[in-house]
């Protein structure tokens, strides 16, 4: 008859062996979580919102930022010039302090349009006509919520306005948040549809994720997850683990201990 694992050890030492198994699985499953939780994504930061690429006709890029305002019902969207499509596109190649960490938020929507030849030779430089997007933005279930002392109330980025294939006007924003908690800022991608004569916005899907400015920036995902792991394995498992064993050794077998 096959014997059971750890059979030969004493009961306590099985214990504590099974218990170390356990808190491998639980830690894998924890870290997991809190790198989901943290970051907003698990192993790497998800591409662009698929529900952008139905829009096939593109009618309006705009570059733009909350306005400088003191609660959130006077805020809104007004027109950001100190960026080019061309000096967004033109950094990765010409500019020695390129990170793609920061720098391929903004290239995201970009890419993805020049890539489809859809892309814009330049922002537009007003807004007038193009409906109010700041409230629905603020709305959404995506916006993060910010912890004591900072606020979600300023944005910046892109806002895309087209057509999808069958006529239906849509808005797709690609927004940076504000600092919501130390160093931690949030990542938003958002559709909404445009109907009755460009008056009714309706949220449709986006999704979220985080980045760290002078924090621990390019450890999210995968670093962050492993980093997680390893503590809590070392913490919770190795750590109480070895005392059982040690104290075991030191209980039923003195002698030994000591030669």
């Amino acid at each position: 008859m096959k014997e059971a694992p750890f059979s030969s050890l004493s009961r306590p030492v099985r214990f504590a062996l099974y218990y170390f198994l356990s808190v491998v699985i639980l830690s894998l499953l924890g870290s997991l979580w809190m790198t989901k939780e943290y970051w907003g994504f698990l192993l790497e930061r998800p591409g662009l919102l698929e529900a952008a690429k139905t829009i096939t006709e593109v009618e309006h890029l705009i570059l733009v930022k909350t306005s400088d305002c003191d609660s959130p019902e006077q805020c809104k969207f007004v027109i950001d010039t100190s960026k080019t499509i061309a000096a967004i596109l033109n950094k990765s190649e010409q500019d020695p302090s390129y990170d793609p960490y920061y720098d391929s938020l903004d290239e995201r929507l970009l890419r993805y349009l020049q890539t489809m030849g859809k892309l814009p030779s330049s922002f537009d430089q007003e807004l007038h006509g193009v409906v109010d997007l700041y409230g629905p933005m603020m709305q959404s279930p995506i916006i993060a919520t910010p912890g004591e002392g900072y606020t979600n109330r300023y944005l910046r980025g892109m806002i895309l306005i087209g057509k999808t294939a069958s006529g239906q006007q849509r808005a797709f924003l690609s927004i940076r948040g504000g600092q919501v908690e130390n160093d931690h800022y949030p990542f938003y991608e958002a559709i909404f549809a445009i109907e009755q004569n460009d008056r009714a916005v309706q949220y449709l899907e986006g999704q979220r994720f985080f980045y760290e400015v002078a924090g621990i920036e390019g450890a999210d995902g995968l670093p962050f997850a492993i980093f997680l792991f390893m503590g809590m394995v070392l913490i919770f498992g190795c750590v109480p683990t070895a005392i059982v064993i040690i104290v075991d050794g030191f209980w039923n077998h003195p002698q030994a201990m000591c030669d």
